[in-house]
């Protein structure tokens, strides 16, 4: 093994790589799924009520604390009733109140005054109206009928749809982007490399300076290379809360680890750069299906299937990384299922390489 002829490698590859456009494309679409994820999908709901009162009222006051962390309010004002249509109308506002004079007064007296909401045409009022009720009892002084005491537990399912329930559905999706994201770069970026040393001839000429192995490990460092830039790029700008970045650097590393050398080993496999692109999706197809569909009712033998798979360990792993309390635990059992994978790859793929050479 010589480290200068690894290391010259991997700049050549790095260098080809970065003016490639297939291989950009292939890095910068994951990253836009992430960012159009992070964008449609709010951490939290969120309305925005426009409102016209003929004097000062207490009402957006008590709308936000009966709301309380559930969800976000944004209250405008306007002089009248006719601009509050007009809003809901143009889809500048989600919902609007007009307010009576003497409103909060004539509440506290005893009286009802009337308040209008107007709301769009199907009648979506983003859960204003069960809220205003409540808002409305209380600057009326009058007690609940009940006391409610409302307990949060975690979900006891340990199948991801209880996972999206404890995460929140954006943090699960970038989840499974950033996984999409490392399959790219091993099962089609990484193969990409391997595969035109051997088309354009090249592939000889780096056997006459080095071995099979300094060939290998310098793009497998590209490829590890890739997937630490691209998780970098893609946590700072998806705003990805991480509570435990151990666990998700070491899930990451060792996904990226057992998924390089499958993905050198389709490289291998293949004679040519357009075989490549016929054969590499159905890898990475079955890769991802357990990210999205084991928590579908499957048969026990897939769903079995689907937890030795390597994708489906470390969205175990990256679940509980990014969980305030872990959902699966056993993470000494899914490094080891990436593991034996990963061994298996390159013993595989040392394999391969040496019958190509003969």
């Amino acid at each position: 093994m010589n480290f200068r002829v690894i290391w010259n490698i991997a700049i050549k590859d790095w260098r080809s790589a970065s003016r490639d456009g297939r291989i950009l494309l292939a890095l910068l679409l994951p990253l836009g799924l992430g960012l159009l994820y992070n964008v449609i999908i709010p951490e939290k709901p969120s309305a925005t009520i426009v409102m016209s009162a003929a004097d000062s009222t207490r009402l957006p006051e008590m709308l936000k604390a009966s709301v309380g962390t559930a969800a976000i309010l944004n209250f405008s004002s306007v002089p009248t009733a006719s601009e509050v249509y007009s809003r809901v109308n143009s889809k500048s506002a989600d919902v609007g109140l007009i307010v009576p004079a003497g409103f909060d007064a004539a509440l506290a007296a005893g009286a009802q005054p009337t308040i209008q909401v107007v709301q769009p045409t199907g009648g979506a009022s983003f859960g204003v109206l069960a809220t205003l009720d409540a808002a409305l009892r209380h600057m009326a002084g009058q007690q609940p009928p009940a006391a409610v005491v409302v307990h949060s537990t975690a979900p006891s399912g340990t199948d991801p749809a209880s996972a999206m329930t404890q995460l929140g559905v954006r943090k699960y999706m970038v989840l499974g982007i950033l996984v999409m994201l490392v399959l790219m770069i091993a099962v089609y970026i990484l193969p990409v490399l391997l595969t035109e040393e051997y088309e354009k001839k090249t592939a000889d000429a780096l056997l006459m300076i080095g071995s099979q192995t300094d060939m290998v490990i310098s793009k497998a460092l590209v490829g590890l290379a890739y997937v630490a830039m691209a998780t970098i790029i893609f946590v700072i700008a998806t705003r990805l809360a991480v509570p435990n970045p151990l666990l998700f650097t070491a899930a990451i590393a060792a996904f990226a680890i057992t998924l390089v050398g499958f993905g050198l080993l389709l490289g291998a496999l293949v004679r040519s750069v357009a075989q490549l692109n016929n054969w590499s999706s159905l890898p990475l197809l079955l890769l991802l299906l357990p990210v999205y569909f084991s928590s579908l009712a499957l048969p026990s033998v897939v769903k079995a299937v689907m937890d030795a798979l390597p994708s489906m360990q470390v969205v175990r792993l990256l679940v509980d990384s990014l969980s305030a309390k872990p959902i699966y635990g056993n993470w000494l059992v899914s490094f080891g299922i990436m593991a034996a994978w990963a061994a298996a790859g390159y013993v595989i793929l040392v394999r391969s390489l040496s019958r190509r050479e003969t």
